[in-house]
């Protein structure tokens, strides 16, 4: 009897917590199938997402993947790639599987044909990785052992080791430095010059 329920209560659980959400089934990790492009006419027009269509820009309108997701589409006749975001919902026929923004088609080599067979796989773009920024606010622990009498002295407190923090070596703080470097050249010279003109 108790092993009757649990089954039940399992399959219940199942379907209620693991079943897709949305009404629209999961999509398989590839898809074939014929890909369109959106008309002229759309442009401006609001999309599913609240966002009004441009035809410049990658995008693409897909029934099953999530409003956002990034997919790869490859044309399977002459190999071409691009990479679009799903913005909008449709094609609502069976015929195609995925209607491209006007950029996207014009990429895919699709827009003299009218229609191409495309395969689509969906993919995570990579992120830009974080900057590491030393903050004076939150400074960093010094974990080493040491046998030196100062061990338990915080290292921020050290005015050579703030003076490094303060100099940190990302790309923005480089390219400060070479404008700053600019900007004294340029007065170096402007200097000369004066100096020229006097004698």
């Amino acid at each position: 009897m108790k092993t009757c329920f649990v089954r039940h209560f399992l399959v219940v659980f199942l379907l209620a917590f693991c079943a897709p959400s949305g009404g629209f089934a999961q999509p398989v990790t590839r898809q074939r199938g014929n890909a369109s492009y959106y008309s002229d006419r759309l442009h401006g027009r609001l999309m599913s997402n609240g966002k009004p269509y441009h035809r410049d820009s990658m995008t693409c309108a897909h029934l099953r993947y999530p409003l956002g997701t990034w997919l790869h589409v490859r044309n399977l006749t002459n190999g071409k790639e691009v990479n679009v975001q799903v913005t909008d919902r449709g094609p609502y026929t069976r015929k195609f599987v995925i209607d491209l923004s006007r950029a996207a088609a014009r990429a895919l080599d699709i827009i003299q044909y009218g229609y191409r067979q495309v395969e689509i796989t969906p993919f995570i773009p990579a992120r830009v990785p974080y900057l590491y920024e030393p903050s004076r606010e939150r400074p960093e622990l010094n974990l080493g052992f040491s046998t030196d009498e100062d061990a338990l002295k915080p290292y921020w407190q050290d005015d050579s080791l703030r003076m490094v923090l303060q100099r940190d070596t990302t790309l923005l703080h480089r390219a400060r430095q070479v404008r700053e470097q600019g900007q004294t050249k340029k007065e170096a010279k402007e200097k000369q010059k004066v100096r020229r003109k006097v004698r």
